[in-house]
Order: structure tokens, then C-alpha cells, then sequence
């Protein structure tokens, strides 16, 4: 899984709107580490290598971190932010944690996970409120978008086995200076 490109941190914005409108997913590779801090300002991060060490170690439950996981993907789609998957250098099981009532795997593509009958799922009936307080009219606002964020390096060997785990097909690889 070597980069398909490679940009600036100041390039971040530009390359999500890029891969969101090819109709793929944009995973980043930040070998520098700066990425993070920029999302913990500028979107939902989700930081799935604490879930996968906290899982590891018996401090949560697979279902205690699905439900933190939808609660991102939940409020990133509320709030149209960008919803990070950061798995730090960890290789994260994605398959453990898709369950269309918690994190659809639709979530890797840009053109169906914008589709209400998709994302709506994983709303929950309490949940199901617009801005105004109306019942059954929660919509996912159109800036909302999905990463990937690795702190990997792109041409380490062991990437092959997050190919495995990935629909790379979805993904642009981007690599971050």
C-alpha cells in the first residue's frame, strides 16, 4: 500500500475534497505525526489505536467500542465534520467493528454512505431529531467525509496486512511530508 501521492500538510483540505469527489476514501499516511493535531482541531478524530490497546489490555468491551465508534460517525455526520479514523501504527480490524447498526461498511465509500437509508442505521431513534427538534428528520450534513489517518510509514513491508483488512480499491494513499 505505497502512496498514490504525496502533499503537504497544508494540502490536507484540498486532498480530502479531491478523493471525496473521485469517489474514494482519503488515507493518509503521516510519518510526522502532525496530521492528528490538525484534525483534533478541524474534525472528529476517532482514535481507534486507544480503542484496540484498551480492548487488548480488558478495559473495554468490543461493544463499548462500537458504540464510541458510531457516537464519532454519529456526531461528524450532525455536525458535517470529517470523521478520522486514526489508527496511529496500529493495524486496526476494521471487519470487528462493521455492523450496520453501529458502522456500516458503507463507510469506505463516499457515494452510498451518503445515502439516508445507509447512514440512518446507525441513528438511534432518540438520536433521529433535525436542528429544529423534529422527530424522524435527522440528515447527514453534505460537509461531512471520512479519513483514514496512519502514522506508518507507506513503504513499510508490513502494510500488505492492512491490504488484507482494507477495500483498498476505495482509498487514495496519500502520503503526508
Amino acid at each position: 500500500m505505497e502512496a498514490d501521492k504525496t502533499i503537504k500538510l497544508t494540502g490536507l483540505e484540498k486532498a480530502i475534497e479531491e478523493s471525496w469527489g473521485n469517489g474514494k476514501v482519503p488515507f493518509f499516511y503521516d510519518t510526522q505525526g502532525n496530521a492528528s493535531v490538525f484534525f483534533s482541531y478541524k474534525a472528529r478524530l476517532c482514535e481507534l489505536h486507544k480503542h484496540q490497546i484498551g480492548r487488548i489490555t480488558g478495559a473495554k468491551t468490543l461493544e463499548e467500542i462500537k458504540e464510541d465508534v458510531r457516537l464519532s460517525f454519529y456526531y461528524a455526520m450532525k455536525n458535517g465534520e470529517n470523521l478520522v479514523l486514526f489508527m496511529e501504527k496500529l493495524n486496526f480490524d476494521f471487519d470487528e467493528i462493521f455492523d450496520e447498526e453501529y458502522l456500516p461498511k458503507e463507510i469506505f465509500e463516499p457515494t452510498e454512505i451518503v445515502k439516508e437509508e445507509v447512514y440512518k442505521k446507525a441513528v438511534r431513534e432518540e438520536e433521529d431529531v433535525d436542528s429544529f427538534g423534529n422527530k424522524g428528520l435527522f440528515e447527514m450534513r453534505d460537509t461531512f467525509k471520512v479519513v483514514v489517518l496512519s502514522t506508518r510509514n507507506p513503504e513499510d513491508e508490513e502494510n500488505a496486512e492492512i491490504a488484507e483488512k482494507f477495500p483498498s480499491d476505495k482509498f487514495d494513499f496519500i502520503k503526508i511530508e
